[in-house]
């Protein structure tokens, strides 16, 4: 039964890697809540939502009734530009007049940085909205579909980074108050003094609630992969350390026994079983709950009554019910039926050797050929959580680096839950890592935080040279500006990830004279669709905002003179120009959408080339990953449902607007391929489809 009027609602995010099911457990759990007689709000915070898909209706950024048995199920997708439009436009007034007071800008130019789309905004508003839509109606609880890990880490960090918004505020208001109090003996706190107290009470509320485990917990999904895992134990890391609960583990899609020997199924449960047995090993104290690969993806809430059956049994160490697998399936990860051939079994070649001798067949160059003729310098590779996007990039690199073995290559990851070094099987950084068997192969995973950290540290000397110059020999004090500027430069601004890997990608290709490496392709690899599209977006975006800071230093320069920050703000905007004509060049530029042969993905992918369509930006190919081969009885249905999903993306491709895209279909295989020798075996077996040739 609800809770009844004026108790606060529970707030149950579910996070994790993208594609693992967090959108599927979060519409099941709340299907279960409501038919409890809960009256719940089920939210998306991913700007890729998904939600509306798994619930077959049609979604918008206001709560939409969900037809259940019992109680009452509202759901909605959450729209972050319109919900920070809003919200600044509830106190813009306050806020222009704080900014008069506390900075040297005019009201046109407060105005017009005001008007700017803010970078990151999804993580800057959401927990703010998501707190606004609980107060709006007596929920019982608020269930959470939240993006991907990094960027979920980034949102669950804001209300830290409120309480930093709100000191940099009072930090302007500081020298109006020293004024009023010097020249009319007090002050008295107004209308702008309560703007930046609700801003702090807001950040403190939501931190104390993201840390109260009776009003708010995590439940992290994962597959049982080893990616998954990896990425899961950083992320609870994580949450542990910020002090959130994560009340149990979901390990979705667990595969069952196959009804015969089956190459596909057998191997993939063997590696299952070994993801399985480390989970337990890793999160010994934490409730672990297996739940079932569902022959049909789960839409519609009568499907979704399924996952909320198995959500709502107590999670047990067999995994509700699942039968665990011969004791040879867990305790041999890699055992292999007696004379079957290994897909890891090889000859002792070199990997570069190996994977020339793919690429001298028909089948393994003209892929490669579609997706990046000579002279192309950025290849991207984008798409849905979870389709293998990280996998099929380290391939092409590889393939790359076989075929121009002269050439210089990025494999750059921009997404903030990295996961390069696990694919490569090699530790990787934020510095390039060279990849063993590809000489002038470089791999990097982007540290955003680090890159803000060197930026910071530089533009705080130039603040302190600036005030010095200004100061000078007089007894001049400028504390209360230099305090506002200081705090600006360490607020780490939403979009971090998103910022520094344009500028990464930037420096990588057009470096300044003696400043790095002059990398003759950049493959990137980007977090999932809803942030890649922001990434995509940002060089226009940010141009903006150059435009602007280099208007308010040119409009001030007798003042404060240009400067390093001028002559940084005039290269990046030349930069900006050449990325985003780069960008929309198709002799220079190919995206790749990877995708997999199955309902969710195949409508998250539409919305995917209808937006970077809008972009300009060209499409090189659309990868249709981990499609299965016939097999057993359960291999062979899903290959059959598989195949009309691939119909409808074929009829996709050969939509005029898209300008005919091949696409390439790689197999799925068990285990996943990880290092180099694999991933050249893995994309030997990668195909044109004859059909979109």
């Amino acid at each position: 039964m609800g809770r009844g009027r004026g108790v606060a609602p529970h707030y149950r995010f579910f996070g994790g890697k993208g594609g693992v099911g967090k959108t599927t457990c979060a519409a099941g759990a709340a299907v279960a809540a409501a038919e409890r007689g809960h009256r719940v709000l089920l939210v998306s915070t991913d700007p890729a939502h998904s939600l509306g898909d798994a619930l077959q209706r049609p979604l918008s950024a206001r709560p939409r009734r969900v037809p259940t048995r019992r109680g009452a199920l509202e759901a909605m997708e959450l729209d972050a530009d319109r919900a920070l439009d809003r919200w600044i436009a509830a106190r813009r007034r306050l806020l222009r007049t704080i900014l008069e007071r506390g900075t040297y800008l005019d009201e046109d130019d407060i105005d017009r940085f005001l008007r700017l789309s803010f970078p990151g905004v999804d993580e800057l508003i959401g927990l703010v909205e998501l707190a606004r839509l609980a107060r709006a109606r007596p929920w019982d609880d608020v269930v959470v579909d939240t993006a991907p890990t990094g960027h979920t880490l980034r949102l669950l960090v804001m209300p830290a980074t409120l309480e930093r918004i709100a000191a940099v505020l009072d930090d302007m208001q500081a020298k109006h108050r020293f004024l009023a109090q010097s020249l009319g003996g007090a002050h008295r706190p107004d209308a702008t003094d309560a703007l930046i107290d609700e801003i702090a009470t807001e950040g403190r509320s939501l931190q104390a609630l993201l840390n109260d485990p009776d009003r708010c917990t995590f439940a992290w999904v994962l597959l049982p992969e080893p990616l998954a895992l990896e990425e899961a134990k950083d992320g609870i890391g994580a949450l542990d350390r910020a002090g959130i609960s994560v009340s149990e583990i979901i390990v979705n899609r667990v595969v069952p026994p196959p009804d015969r020997a089956c190459e596909l199924c057998d191997g993939r449960r063997r590696a299952e079983q070994a993801a399985i047995a480390a989970a337990r090993a890793a999160f010994p104290r934490r409730p672990l709950r297996l739940l079932p690969d569902l022959a049909d993806e789960p839409r519609g809430v009568a499907a979704l009554r399924r996952v909320a059956r198995h959500l709502a049994a107590p999670p047990s160490q067999l995994g509700g019910g699942l039968r665990p697998s011969s004791p040879s399936e867990g305790a041999t990860p890699q055992a292999r039926p007696q004379g079957a051939t290994a897909p890891s079994e090889t000859s002792p070649q070199k990997p570069i050797a190996r994977a020339k001798s793919a690429l001298e067949t028909s089948a393994g160059t003209a892929w490669l050929e579609r997706i990046a003729p000579p002279g192309l310098r950025l290849l991207l590779f984008a798409g849905k959580g979870g389709v293998g996007k990280t996998t099929c990039a380290a391939a092409a690199a590889l393939a790359l680096a076989a075929r121009a073995p002269r050439a210089d290559i990025l494999l750059l990851s921009t997404d903030p839950a990295h996961s390069l070094a696990d694919v490569l099987a090699i530790p990787v950084g934020d510095d390039p890592h060279s990849v063993p068997g590809a000489p002038r192969l470089r791999a990097r995973e982007l540290d955003a935080d680090r890159a803000f950290a060197a930026k910071r540290a530089r533009y705080r000397e130039a603040v302190d040279d600036l005030f010095a110059a200004l100061r000078g020999g007089s007894r001049f004090e400028v504390a209360f500006d230099r305090a506002v500027v200081q705090d600006l430069i360490d607020l780490a601004p939403p979009g971090l990830d998103e910022l520094f890997g344009i500028l990464t990608v930037i420096e990588a290709l057009f470096p300044e004279p003696g400043a790095g490496r002059r990398y003759d392709t950049v493959v990137l690899d980007t977090a999932p669709t809803g942030h890649a599209l922001r990434l995509l977006e940002l060089p226009d975006a940010a141009l903006e905002w150059v435009h602007a800071l280099l208007e308010i230093l040119l409009k001030y320069r007798k003042v404060i003179g240009l400067g390093e920050l001028g002559m940084d703000l005039v290269t990046v905007s030349r930069d900006l120009k050449r990325l985003g004509a780069l960008l929309r060049d198709r002799a220079e530029t190919g995206l790749v959408a990877v995708t997999r042969p199955a309902e969710l993905p195949r409508l998250e992918t539409h919305r995917l080339l209808q937006r970077i369509g809008r972009l300009r930006i060209p499409l090189a190919a659309l990868l249709v990953n981990a499609v299965t081969p016939p097999g057993c009885a359960r291999c062979r249905t899903l290959s059959r449902r598989e195949a009309r999903q691939l119909a409808a993306l074929r009829r996709e491709c050969r939509s005029p607007a898209r300008g005919r895209c091949g696409i390439i279909v790689a197999p799925a295989v068990a285990p996943p391929p990880r290092g180099a020798e694999a991933l050249a075996r893995w994309r030997a077996r990668w195909e044109l489809d004859r059909e979109t040739r």
